[in-house]
């Protein structure tokens, strides 16, 4: 719930923020004293009853589902829609128990390619690590803090002030700093420029001037231009990192980093850039379906919008 675009929150929206803040706290004090597998079956169990109960996003889901994946059957879909929806509660327990329970899922996790990370974060000039909302991203972002390959992620703040509170103090808890999207651009800058990582999230829907429509699953997706431009304004390597469920841990797969071609000019490269890492998105997402959130519109905005 959020007030209208320009309008301070009235005294009902502020109230309904506190009833939602008093409720996760209300459930995490519930599943707290439960073992670390059972905290995820419970977790997937919330995500089930969400699914059943929020028929807006579970329709979403269906018909992203079906658009996705030609010649797909209903039963196919509800299926991967619900697991999905399974994916989603799991994630909210990891994340909210994620100080607690970074261990317990590092332990079960498998890292590939790390030396891809290391190879861009030796070089001190900067690079920017480039996930969508799969897998479980929050907990790629706080393993890397763990292990002292700190972030400066660019995020959107909730619309609830007392829950993005609560989350960016997870976030930042080991070392990573939130910066938040509307200071997005300058301060992804400074924090290149000064040789730092830089976190982004890249694939919901950019319904603003100036966005970069790139082919994802046969269509156009309006995405944000912040990416590849600014990678390719400062010459700095994109990091591909996709987590994928794995048991009780995840499988955390680095791609080879890509670089701005030189022989193309700033706007080139900012398409070419984009396009590649959201055909890296596909392919993870085609290998493990459940592991994406399906239930985000995010063919809202069309090309034919940004012409009106």
């Amino acid at each position: 719930m959020k007030p209208k675009f320009g309008k301070k929150p009235s005294f009902f929206i502020k109230f309904a923020w506190l009833l939602e803040y008093l409720f996760v706290r209300v459930v995490i004090i519930f599943i707290k004293p439960f073992p670390f597998c059972l905290k995820i079956r419970i977790g997937r169990k919330i995500g089930l009853i969400v699914y059943f109960l929020d028929r807006k996003h579970r329709e979403m889901a269906k018909k992203n589902i079906s658009d996705c994946f030609e010649g797909i059957d209903d039963r196919r879909v509800k299926e991967i829609a619900k697991k999905c929806f399974e994916h989603l509660g799991r994630l909210f327990v990891e994340i909210v128990f994620l100080k607690s329970l970074y261990k317990k899922i590092f332990i079960k996790s498998k890292i590939v390619n790390w030396n891809f990370l290391q190879d861009v974060a030796l070089k001190e000039k900067g690079y920017i690590l480039v996930s969508g909302h799969f897998g479980n991203w929050e907990f790629v972002a706080y393993m890397q803090s763990v292990l002292g390959y700190t972030l400066n992620m660019i995020t959107r703040p909730l619309d609830n002030p007392h829950l993005e509170n609560f989350f960016r103090k997870i976030r930042e808890s080991y070392g990573n700093r939130v910066i938040y999207k509307r200071n997005a651009v300058r301060e992804m800058v400074k924090a290149l420029k000064k040789g730092e990582g830089v976190a982004f999230v890249f694939d919901q829907n950019f319904g603003e001037d100036g966005a970069i429509f790139v082919p994802f699953f046969g269509r156009l997706a309006a995405t944000t231009p912040a990416l590849g431009k600014v990678a390719s304004r400062l010459n700095v390597p994109i990091l591909p990192v996709f987590s994928f469920e794995d048991g009780y841990g995840y499988k955390v797969v680095y791609n080879e980093p890509i670089y701005p071609d030189p022989s193309l000019n700033y706007d080139e490269n900012a398409i070419k850039l984009t396009e590649k890492v959201t055909n890296l998105l596909e392919i993870a997402i085609k290998e493990q379906p459940s592991g994406w959130f399906f239930m985000h519109n995010r063919w809202r905005t069309r090309p034919e919008d940004m012409k009106k």
